[in-house]
């Protein structure tokens, strides 16, 4: 081999290994550091169409201690999360009922303001349709604490836009 080869693939295996990421272990605790009191989800639909749709998921809590919740995984997706009023509260979008403001056309400048689909946030935990997890820090470390067995509660539908969570 001569040195032109010999450079190009050292190059190439160093860049490999650098783009490689390290994985954080996932710090799942078996106790949750704060009581949670019958946790549920609701499904809604906004009654006007392009309003929306989705899942609420309602985590009664009486005290955070000293943690701070940080987002939810549900059902494939992570949000972030807002504690109020004694509830630790996530909005899930679904994509049923959403505002799609889409153009086809044989001129290409027509599609041109065409959005992209939202990526969303994708949760790397597999779980039951009935089951979340919420991440949340403690002494600057996060935990993932696995809630079973949410409970449905009835179905909500909107006249217009949903109202904001708790």
């Amino acid at each position: 081999m001569n040195f032109k080869t010999t450079y190009k693939i050292t190059l190439f295996c160093l860049s490999f290994m650098m783009g490689c990421k390290t994985i954080k272990p996932t710090l799942f605790v078996s106790k949750s550091p704060i009581s949670i009191e019958s946790p549920y989800f609701q499904s809604w639909v906004a009654g006007i169409q392009g309003g929306g749709s989705g899942v609420d998921v309602f985590l009664p809590v009486k005290d955070l201690k000293n943690i701070t919740p940080d987002s939810l995984h549900f059902r494939g997706q992570r949000v972030k999360v807002i504690y109020k009023d004694q509830y630790i509260t996530a909005r899930f979008q679904t994509p049923d009922n959403q505002l799609e403001k889409v153009i086809l056309s044989n001129e290409p400048l027509a599609e041109a303001n065409n959005k992209l689909l939202p990526l969303g946030d994708n949760s790397p935990f597999d779980l039951p349709k009935n089951t979340c997890v919420l991440s949340y820090r403690l002494n600057n470390k996060r935990y993932y604490y696995k809630i079973l067995d949410l409970t449905k509660s009835n179905f909500t539908p909107y006249p217009s836009s949903p109202p904001p969570t708790h």
